[in-house]
């Protein structure tokens, strides 16, 4: 089984540096190689975020509410992690592959909608042996602050008549920033909120037009300066790399605003371009694009002045401030990952409410309906609206579990060469590359990560994946 051990390279060091410091350990020599652009165009398959294993592609409508109100009928004392789909967008981002409802309806589309999350919360809580603590709450969408303040305490009420709310508990929310002003900043903080996140994606105008997400940089700096007067404990802003009419020379423009922000967190996410899947992405010319060199210099531009003020690689697609709690939990060694992300709160189980939520258990993955019609159909029939979902009993999965959990969040695994021979020697090519180290203790082989192989750590987490090996799928690299 995998060990919990992890080391961090310095937090200024560059993933794409051909001389890179290997994790937790000085590198060993390695024989010529290519260059790191060489490498990431050569590994640049599908491959999935592994947000979860087995992944979201093998859920199946085998499982349904019955599976899910099994799950809640066990008594447990454990807090849970709750998450909160609020679905509706005033206006569609044309890069967004999230479950959302455009509408300019307001209060016409929320009110109804709050007493669907009402019955499932009723639900839920009649299953429940005893009444549940949180120890986090988040909210998320579409846009959470499309609610407008009375709604917004309407659902907070909500989730606390139905749970017992810790005193440490961690409750963030995802708003979007056009739309959000210093007294809305001000109710959500009173609320209970203490961690917030707001998307600026890139701050050129030019890009902002070409993927319909116009915010002028003043209104971030506004935003900002709202969220630091409200006293959040943690910021995290939203950036992504590959989108339309993007150079490199903008997307720095990009990072030193952010730099001036100085949020505490920073997700950069490389923008995957699925027209076939995502309809809204076909207003958006390919040949808009920046090519995959103009993105691996962006990648590396973040990476190098991100690291140079201050900020810790976290993961494949996250930074952190050296005193966030993401950033201590990652030197710690109890960094975790579920459908929302890299998060410290790696033993709660996670319960899911709105459409296409996913609740996350060490056994059972389930998914709400994904369109509104579904979820409420599920609900006036008096059940969980459950749509599909995966058990997960087998041993030899749930190892492969823990061993990709290790790799996507510790960077580093040991496991026993005689069960996985097949892995080993896949995993000697991307040593010969230089992504990993490779040692030997008796029957057992550690696998380290290089500050190289975190560009291509989902690559490297697949070696674990015997489903990968038979089809690729996922989402390409860069």
């Amino acid at each position: 089984m995998p060990t919990a051990t992890s080391a961090s390279p310095p937090a200024a060091t560059s993933p794409l540096a051909i001389d890179a410091v290997s994790v937790g350990r000085t590198a060993s020599p390695r024989p010529p190689q290519s260059s790191p652009l060489e490498l990431l165009l050569k590994y640049d398959k599908p491959v999935p975020r592994y947000t979860s294993y087995p992944t979201a592609a093998q859920f199946h409508s085998g499982v349904g509410p019955a599976d899910l109100a099994a799950q809640l009928a066990r008594p447990s004392d454990e807090p849970l992690s709750l998450y909160v789909h609020v679905p509706f967008c005033r206006h569609a981002c044309w890069y967004c592959g999230c479950n959302r409802i455009t509408t300019q309806l307001g209060s016409k589309v929320v009110a109804p909608y709050l007493q669907s999350l009402q019955q499932e919360l009723e639900l839920i809580a009649s299953l429940l042996p005893q009444r549940r603590r949180l120890a986090q709450v988040h909210w998320g969408g579409g846009t959470p602050n499309y609610l407008n303040a009375e709604e917004q305490s309407q659902l907070w009420n909500l989730v606390a008549r139905h749970f017992d709310l810790e005193p440490e508990l961690e409750a963030s929310i995802e708003v979007n920033p056009e739309f959000i002003d210093q007294g809305q900043a001000l109710h959500l903080r009173a609320l209970g909120f203490n961690r917030i996140s707001f998307g600026i994606q890139d701050a050129d105008p030019d890009v902002q037009q070409a993927v319909n997400r116009v915010v002028p940089v003043e209104q971030l700096r506004r935003v900002m300066g709202w969220l630091r007067e409200a006293q959040f404990e943690s910021v995290n802003v939203d950036l992504i790399c590959g989108l339309p009419r993007q150079t490199p020379e903008r997307f720095h423009t990009t990072l030193d605003l952010v730099r001036e922000l100085r949020p505490e967190r920073i997700s950069l996410f490389s923008f995957a371009y699925l027209p076939e899947q995502l309809p809204l992405q076909r207003k958006i010319a390919a040949a808009d694009l920046p090519s995959q060199r103009e993105r691996l210099a962006m990648l590396d531009d973040a990476s190098q002045l991100l690291g140079a003020a201050g900020y810790e690689a976290i993961g494949m697609d996250h930074y952190a401030l050296v005193g966030d709690s993401l950033a201590i939990a990652a030197r710690q060694g109890c960094l975790h990952r579920n459908f929302q992300g890299y998060t410290t709160g790696g033993t709660y189980d996670l319960l899911g409410v709105g459409p296409s939520a996913i609740s996350q258990f060490p056994h059972l993955f389930s998914q709400n309906h994904r369109q509104l019609k579904g979820y409420n159909a599920g609900l006036q029939a008096g059940q969980l609206p459950v749509e599909r979902g995966l058990a997960v009993l087998d041993p030899e999965v749930l190892e492969r579990r823990a061993l990709i959990r290790e790799v996507m969040c510790h960077f580093r695994v040991e496991l026993e060469l005689a069960r996985f021979a097949i892995e080993w020697a896949n995993l000697q090519a991307l040593a010969a590359d230089g992504l990993v180290t490779l040692s030997q203790n008796g029957d057992l082989g550690l696998v380290e990560v290089t500050a190289e192989g975190r560009w291509l750590i989902r690559t490297i987490a697949a070696v674990f994946d015997p489903s990968q090996r038979e089809r690729a799928r996922g989402s390409l690299l860069i």
